[in-house]
């Protein structure tokens, strides 16, 4: 047929995270295509693959029907809809079963009805939900993008303890993060040991212990604030880092408003011992660490070792996701420029 309407409706999941969030539109040209554009052409939003798309007889009309269908799910002010991909896809289908009029097509190329990603996976409900469904946990996300105005980089799984999204930023990094069993949602700015340009990591540690500035920073903040800091020990297992207890370099979190002089020194000299001082400490250390298996069981080893700062503050939110976010924005913004001056 050369109908103009003749044409794939596709359903996109988002990439890399299991959120239950989709989008469904509507092309005359290669899905694959389309969804490459819609990658490129705003900021603020996820990051897109597709799940699904359908050659049929009119895809104009059947992407008004699946708008029409689903619209109680549609979001607001956005353009995707709260369910996953898979469950959107059977909505699909049952709308053929409903008429007779829009016909499912066979390509000239002799492509599949239904074109799936070959890397799409079945998504499996999530365990961890309590007071915020996953539907909000997918608002929080979107919000932090658009308020930055950047597509986010998402590290983490729904349907595991702990998932996020930061900016993608090579280096210092704003990031948001849900501890889906407490229903924690976290915002700071980060800086993982991480080679990057120059291991900035370990400019910023050396620039402290030379010149100490943070100190002078949280004069700035407002101590009603709760501001923490967490110096992570990362472990390394290839790509992987496996939980250890010596996680917490000086042992734990640390509140900023009670941080001293002393403290921060010694933070600092132990995040140090985590670079390799034979290499001007810009790369990874050797250390015996203590591997904590899912059972229970532990195990010393000698790995490589990096440190990962993050300032963070817990995000409440009350009524307006935005506006929490642009607040806890600019609660921390003097922690930002301080970091990326020294890193």
């Amino acid at each position: 047929m050369t109908d103009e309407t003749t044409g794939y409706v596709y359903i996109l999941e988002v990439s890399d995270i299991d959120l239950p969030v989709c989008k469904i539109g509507m092309t005359t040209r290669d899905p694959t295509s389309r969804c490459d554009e819609i990658n490129k052409s705003s900021t603020g939003d996820f990051i897109w693959a597709i799940s699904h798309s359908i050659f049929v007889s009119d895809c104009k009309k059947l992407e008004r029907l699946i708008h029409d269908k689903l619209s109680p799910l549609r979001q607001k002010r956005r353009e995707f809809f709260n369910l996953r991909a898979d469950d959107a896809y059977r909505a699909v289908m049952s709308i053929f079963e409903s008429q007779d009029e829009i016909k499912m097509m066979i390509e000239l190329e002799s492509k599949s009805l239904s074109i799936i990603n070959p890397d799409h996976k079945v998504k499996k409900n999530n365990r961890y939900l309590s007071k915020h469904g996953s539907d909000e946990y997918a608002e929080i996300l979107q919000s932090f993008c658009e308020v930055l105005g950047v597509k986010g980089r998402a590290f983490g799984q729904l349907n595991k303890p702990f998932f996020g999204m930061s900016d993608g930023n090579e280096g210092v990094q704003w990031n948001i993060s849900v501890c889906t069993q407490s229903n924690n949602i976290r915002m700071g700015v980060n800086l993982e040991g991480i080679k990057y340009k120059d291991w900035p990591i370990a400019k910023l540690i050396k620039s402290e212990l030379a010149v100490p500035g943070l100190l002078s920073v949280i004069q700035k903040l407002d101590s009603e604030d709760e501001i923490n800091m967490t110096f992570y020990r990362d472990a390394w297992q290839v790509v992987s880092r496996p939980e250890i207890r010596e996680k917490y370099i000086g042992g734990k979190e640390f509140n900023l408003n009670e941080l001293t002089h002393g403290e921060w020194e010694r933070i600092l000299n132990e995040a140090l011992n985590c670079l390799d001082k034979e290499r001007d400490y810009k790369g990874r250390n050797m250390q015996d660490v203590t591997m904590v298996n899912k059972n229970g069981s532990v195990l010393v080893r000698t790995m490589p070792v990096s440190p990962h700062l993050t300032i963070w503050s817990p995000l409440i939110i009350n009524d307006n996701i935005d506006d929490a976010i642009r607040n806890k924005f600019n609660q921390l913004i003097h922690i930002h420029r301080w970091m990326m001056q020294l890193s």
